[in-house]
């Protein structure tokens, strides 16, 4: 099948609310697919591992999923009514897919001799979830964000922001951060840290990071950053 997508310029927007939480989203898909299709389904602690990362990566995607909803689709659709309703759709798919995900898992979990078949699905059904999540954020970042960047300020945005960062409870936020920063390029990593760093109280940041780096990190030691998120 041959399938070309065409980028239009104008889609470019100065603030964006999904490029690098979506960076950090294509980044755990990715890493959990591999993580799925690796998994010796004759090994008990392999089966065990992967089935509990996969847990954890729905749980992660749920909460994305519904920051989205509340905080993002909520305020677009106050404002334009419809506005929001290709990607809301979307999220009712991913809805279904968690669900059926989650099932397969259990199968996998509570499965015999056919364990390494039913493993085998479990890995198809979420690459097809993946495929259907890369398209929908590809859809948020060039159809979804222009639209919200036409109709509200960089002042409102920076509120949308904000809401939404407010409302992560401090574990999500350190699995977030950990797939966020992974996916980042080095100078994006440097920024989005600085950044945090500036608007964190000290004591605050230190703690963040050393739950990020799985030990205290020193502010600058870049190197030791790259190596352990990616």
């Amino acid at each position: 099948m041959n399938a070309e997508t065409q980028f239009d310029t104008k889609t470019n927007v100065s603030k964006d609310l999904y490029y690098a939480v979506h960076k950090g989203i294509r980044l755990a898909n990715a890493r959990m697919l591999v993580a799925l299709g690796q998994a010796d389904a004759t090994n008990e602690d392999e089966v065990r591992d992967v089935l509990d990362k996969l847990a954890a990566h729905l749980d992660l995607s749920l909460s994305h999923l519904t920051h989205e909803n509340q905080k993002i689709h909520d305020v677009v659709e106050a404002r334009l009514p419809g506005g929001s309703d290709h990607a809301a759709e979307d999220h009712d798919h991913h809805l279904v897919g968690f669900s059926e995900l989650r099932r397969l898992a259990r199968e996998v979990e509570q499965a015999g001799g056919d364990r390494a078949a039913k493993l085998r699905r479990l890995y198809q059904r979420f690459a097809l979830f993946m495929a259907d999540d890369l398209t929908h954020m590809h859809d948020e970042e060039t159809e979804l964000m222009p639209l919200i960047a036409a109709h509200f300020s960089p002042e409102e945005i920076d509120g949308i922001e904000h809401s939404i960062v407010s409302a992560i409870p401090p574990a999500k936020m350190v699995a977030f951060a950990k797939f966020m920063l992974g996916a980042a390029s080095g100078s994006e990593r440097v920024t989005m840290v600085t950044g945090m760093r500036q608007a964190m109280p000290e004591e605050v940041f230190e703690g963040l990071f050393a739950a990020i780096m799985g030990e205290p990190w020193r502010f600058g030691d870049w190197e030791r950053m790259e190596h352990v998120l990616c």
